[in-house]
């Protein structure tokens, strides 16, 4: 992407995210969006084609960014250690509370069908990849839904509690419940 370009897009991200502190996601509008960036229609649809698409690659940003683990743009949290599934967790929490305004854990909370299934894929995929073994007898597959379902419930209640404890308690916390 070019200069141009980036800054659209930062423009477009900017709008989303100050609308979604004002409302929830399925009140939210193309036109609201592209009013707010001051970006014309064809602008906003040369970079998405629906307000879902821009939902997308603001999960896609993230997610990727936290399973590559910390890196410089990580300012509140530059020292986690991400090797640990207790750190992934620690820095995807981390990601929820600060990036895009907290829109991204407002939207757990809400339970907003895109982004809920997008979360729990990734948070299945890094269950998968980093959780110990399902006790004997139990369905993978079972213990990967039951971690995951954990997680999310877990992320939704540190929210409703107002995010007091830090992102590393909460991970701790749910690795210990969980037996991690």
């Amino acid at each position: 992407m070019d200069r141009r370009q980036r800054k659209t897009r930062k423009a477009i991200y900017g709008a989303f995210e100050e609308l979604m502190a004002q409302q929830h996601y399925s009140a939210v509008t193309v036109a609201q969006i592209i009013e707010r960036a001051d970006v014309g229609r064809s602008t906003f649809y040369a970079h998405f084609e629906t307000k879902d698409d821009l939902l997308s690659e603001i999960c896609s940003e993230m997610f990727d960014h936290i399973f590559e683990g910390v890196n410089e743009y990580c300012v509140t949290h530059a020292n986690l250690a991400t090797e640990s599934i207790e750190g992934k967790l620690a820095h995807l929490l981390y990601h929820l509370r600060d990036t895009h305004s907290g829109v991204c854990g407002k939207l757990v909370r809400e339970g907003e069908p895109i982004f809920t299934r997008y979360f729990e894929q990734q948070l299945a995929t890094l269950f998968a990849k980093s959780g110990p073994a399902a006790p004997a007898g139990m369905p993978v597959d079972l213990m990967c839904v039951l971690r995951v379902s954990a997680f999310s419930h877990t992320v939704t209640w540190w929210f409703d509690n107002g995010a007091q404890a830090t992102p590393e308690q909460v991970a701790a916390w749910y690795a210990q419940g969980m037996g991690l």
